[in-house]
């Protein structure tokens, strides 16, 4: 099972280059964001998110800068929690959801996921 990631500049390519990845973006004062990632959490430590590398940025966070600037489409993002899922460095689907069954149903969909 892998860890959920707080991901800065250094670390983020370790969810966007991934074969499945999954970059969450939130804010620290958003409780939608919070209930999200305890979701996305529980599924991980139920494994059923398979290999898929889960990553959070915190947009009220120094640490993404270089990531921002280079992704303008981040301004345009309206509701959080939202979710971004890569493979190999291509964004494939984007979204904003509060129910990790919904990541857990789109990465299925993209097959991000092993069939057990």
């Amino acid at each position: 099972m892998a860890a959920f990631l707080y991901v800065d500049d250094e670390s983020v390519a370790r969810v966007t280059q991934a074969a499945g990845g999954a970059l969450i973006l939130g804010k620290d004062d958003c409780d939608n964001c919070a209930a999200y990632e305890a979701d996305v959490r529980r599924l991980q430590e139920q494994g059923v998110l398979g290999e898929l590398v889960v990553g959070k940025i915190m947009l009220t966070q120094r640490g993404c800068r270089a990531f921002k600037r280079e992704n303008p489409w981040l301004r345009d993002v309206t509701y959080l929690p939202y979710t971004v899922l890569y493979r190999e460095g291509e964004r494939v689907e984007e979204f904003a959801s509060s129910r990790g069954s919904y990541l857990l149903e789109r990465a299925s969909d993209l097959g991000f996921l092993q069939s057990a």
